[in-house]
């Protein structure tokens, strides 16, 4: 946050992002790499299609509408998520994770209407809290809607992107169910896949720290 705020120039950020990344991550393996460029891949196009909608804009954009670190953004946050909590995938109801998910990206990739976006999302974020709370899913959640609100408000209070319609704060409620629908589809959809590659489950984290309850 203090990079995107302080940092001069697009390029100067990046580099500054990339610096603090290879400090605190240290080594990353294989699968975590791979993890990593797939989901700047995913949201850069993610994000490209929620700007050509018009539900945000960035004040300085390279390519793609978007400044150059933001490519970069999204494999951060979920690595750094990941690192963090721990904690052992769910498996089981994948048929409801893949609707929930493809239904999640529909909605950000075609509504630009923020009040119809925020109902049709936080009904998929309810349905999907519904079916899938167990701790490991609430903490995920939860985790991203505290990381989100952070980079929202710092982003935007610093200048780096903007919402129209002048949303109390600059940013509009349904950041909470963008950043809590990824928290809790990172556990159900992406842990699964990541812990089959790597063969074995993390063992590392808050998650994986604390007692069982």
């Amino acid at each position: 946050m203090a990079v995107l705020a302080f940092v001069p120039t697009n390029p100067g950020k990046l580099a500054a992002l990339v610096a603090v990344w290879a400090l605190t991550f240290g080594s990353l393996g294989r699968v975590e790499a791979v993890f990593f460029a797939v989901a700047c891949v995913f949201f850069t196009g993610m994000n490209a299609a929620s700007l050509a909608q018009g539900i945000f804009a960035f004040t300085e954009p390279d390519v793609l509408r978007m400044p150059v670190w933001e490519l970069f953004m999204w494999g951060f946050y979920l690595l750094h998520t990941r690192r963090v909590l721990g904690g052992k995938a769910a498996h089981d109801r994948r048929g409801a994770v893949w609707a929930l998910a493809l239904g999640y990206s529909a909605a950000f990739a075609t509504i630009h209407d923020g009040t119809t976006l925020l109902a049709v999302t936080g009904t998929l974020l309810a349905l999907g809290l519904i079916l899938f709370h167990e701790r490991e899913d609430l903490a995920y959640t939860g985790y991203m809607v505290v990381l989100g609100a952070l980079i929202e408000y710092s982003g935007v209070l610093s200048g780096n992107w903007t919402y129209p319609g002048n949303p109390p704060g600059g940013v509009p409620l349904w950041f909470v169910t963008l950043w809590g629908g990824v928290g809790l589809f990172m556990r159900r959809l992406v842990l699964p896949i990541l812990e089959r590659f790597e063969g074995r489950p993390p063992a590392r984290g808050l998650l994986a720290a604390a007692p069982q309850a």
